[in-house]
C-alpha cells in the first residue's frame, strides 16, 4: 500500500461562533491568511494543479494578471464553521458565485448568517460571504444543511 504524507495546511481562525442553538439572523465569521503552502497542499489533496494556480508566466496571460487561489479552498472556511458550530449537520445544497480573485498573501474574512430555518425539516439556510483584506467581495453564496435537533429551537404551539 502506498504510504501518503500528511497535508498541512494553516488552520481557519473563528472569530465569532454561531450560538449552541440557532436562530433567524446569527452570525458567524472566521478568517484565513491564504499562502502558498495551502494552495499546493489543496492542489495535491484534490489534484488540481491549473497552471493558474502555479505558473506565473502562464497567469500573467490570463486576466488575473497572476497565479490564483483555488476558489473551492477558500470556500471551505464556511465548512470550518459549521463544523465547528454544529457537528453532525449534512450539506444539502450549496451555491457559489466568485466575485473577485484570490491571490497568495490576501487575508480573507468568511460571514455565515442564518437566513432561514425550518424545524420540522430540521433544515437551516446560510448566507454566505467573503471578503478580502480591502473589503471586497471575493464570494457570496448559500448553502441549506440538515442540521442536528439539538442545534434548533422546538417550535411551541401558541394557546
Amino acid at each position: 500500500p502506498q504510504v501518503r504524507s500528511p497535508i498541512h495546511m494553516a488552520p481557519v481562525r473563528l472569530i465569532r461562533r454561531l450560538p449552541s442553538v440557532l436562530s433567524l439572523g446569527n452570525v458567524a465569521t472566521a478568517t484565513r491568511n491564504m499562502d502558498a503552502v495551502d494552495v499546493q497542499s489543496f492542489a495535491d489533496l484534490v489534484g488540481d494543479h491549473n497552471p493558474l494556480h502555479f505558473d506565473p508566466a502562464f497567469a500573467a496571460q490570463t486576466r488575473f494578471g497572476e497565479c490564483i487561489v483555488h476558489g473551492m479552498l477558500y470556500a471551505t472556511m464556511f465548512n470550518a464553521i459549521i463544523a465547528d458550530a454544529m457537528p453532525g449537520a449534512v450539506h444539502l445544497t450549496q451555491e457559489f458565485d466568485f466575485r473577485e480573485p484570490v491571490y497568495v498573501g490576501d487575508v480573507l474574512t468568511a460571514h455565515l448568517q442564518v437566513s432561514s430555518i425550518t424545524v420540522q425539516q430540521r433544515t437551516v439556510q446560510f448566507d454566505e460571504l467573503c471578503t478580502n483584506q480591502h473589503g471586497a467581495i471575493v464570494l457570496k453564496g448559500a448553502a441549506s444543511l440538515l442540521a442536528p435537533r439539538r442545534f434548533l429551537r422546538p417550535v411551541r404551539p401558541r394557546p
